[in-house]
């Protein structure tokens, strides 16, 4: 007979595909060079200006001039992405793959929309912009070499 107490097993099947995924984890942020502490720095600064912001504008005599200040929060993905692209560019001998495309793509294309957002723009006429823009940047991945 088995001495094992029920659900033993599902802890030792828990554990084994946690480890996997730690693995995995692991290989990721080896091929990239390493965690990067440049986009953690850069993300806590600018949380730690929009919440002193936010603090002057409530407490103070302090106005922001831009109405939709908020979309400043899409920096945070966007600083991710140009780091993230940055990385894998620098560990792949300076070649520009298409993960560092996709990556640098989408960083761009978070960065027109929050413009949008923050300045107030017509989305009628810059939506279908960008549209186009994602449209083009999967042209572009479609055509050119594809180095991974």
């Amino acid at each position: 007979m088995d001495n094992q107490a029920p659900g033993n097993n599902d802890q030792q099947e828990n554990k084994s595909w946690r480890e996997e995924r730690w693995e995995r984890r692991q290989a990721r942020r080896a091929a990239l060079g390493g965690q990067s502490k440049a986009g953690g720095l850069i993300v806590g600064l600018l949380l730690v200006i929009l919440g002193a912001v936010i603090i002057l504008q409530n407490y103070g005599n302090y106005t922001i001039p831009i109405r939709n200040w908020g979309a400043f929060f899409i920096l945070i993905p966007v600083v991710a992405l140009f780091d993230r692209a940055y990385r894998i560019y620098r560990n792949s001998a300076n070649q520009i793959t298409a993960p560092v495309r996709g990556a640098a793509i989408f960083g761009l294309i978070l960065l027109l929309a929050m413009v949008i957002i923050l300045f107030n723009l017509n989305w009628a006429l810059w939506g279908p912009i960008l549209i186009i823009l994602v449209g083009l940047s999967i042209l572009i991945s479609l055509f050119l070499p594809n180095k991974t």
